[in-house]
């Protein structure tokens, strides 16, 4: 933690240039790799596991629903953290909300990652409501629960299916063994078999 903040301090004392040697050219580097291609295919099992007991109804799933949402919503917070960092201007991040551009793949990627940790933290937060026994908000988000579900599906799906198309529109940015038109779809199966994968390595801790 302390080499992140050292890292972070220089990163916004110098600038994004100067402390990653990233260009106008080559403006992504190993951490947007990770942190958005990788962490957010690993937080896939939340939507994975929480459509399998609440849409499909395998109720011998649902012991570990809640330890596999609290992933999914700790990694898409991880994944907004290092945004903060990544982002030219991070302070303009707002802008998403008022600046509409439909037809930016990021676009639709900013808003995805907004909304679906939006209900990750509803989706998870019937625990804290127990916790300190507040019955009616309990109530509420219980009966919301299978239209948030359906929700987290959706965006989760637009989400990856988003990020597949970002080299779907950049082909000259990969190697021609990797291209293929239907990248968006292959980054969909790979998140949910990656997600259903981080769940069952979690189910051993």
């Amino acid at each position: 933690m302390t080499a992140g903040l050292i890292a972070a301090i220089w990163r916004f004392s110098q600038g994004l240039g100067p402390s990653t040697n990233l260009v106008d050219t080559f403006p992504w580097g190993i951490w947007i790799g990770f942190d958005i291609l990788v962490g957010v295919g690993l937080a896939a099992g939340g939507f994975t596991i929480a459509a399998t007991v609440y849409i499909f109804n395998i109720e011998r799933f649902h012991p570990i629903l809640r330890p596999t949402i609290l992933t999914a919503f700790l990694g898409y917070l991880l994944v907004i953290a290092g945004l903060m960092v990544d982002l030219g201007r991070p302070w303009a991040i707002w802008h998403a909300l008022i600046y509409w551009n439909p037809h930016s793949v990021m676009f639709e990627v900013a808003w995805c990652v907004m909304l679906y940790t939006a209900v990750l933290a509803l989706e998870f937060s019937p625990l804290v409501f127990e916790r300190f026994k507040l019955q009616r908000a309990l109530k509420v988000v219980k009966a919301i629960t299978i239209p948030l579900v359906i929700l987290g599906v959706v965006l989760s799906t637009l989400h990856q299916s988003s990020l597949g198309s970002l080299f779907l529109i950049i082909p000259s940015r990969m190697h021609p063994l990797w291209y293929s038109n239907i990248i968006p779809f292959l980054f969909i199966i790979s998140c949910v078999a990656a997600g259903l994968a981080m769940t069952i390595f979690e189910s051993f801790l």
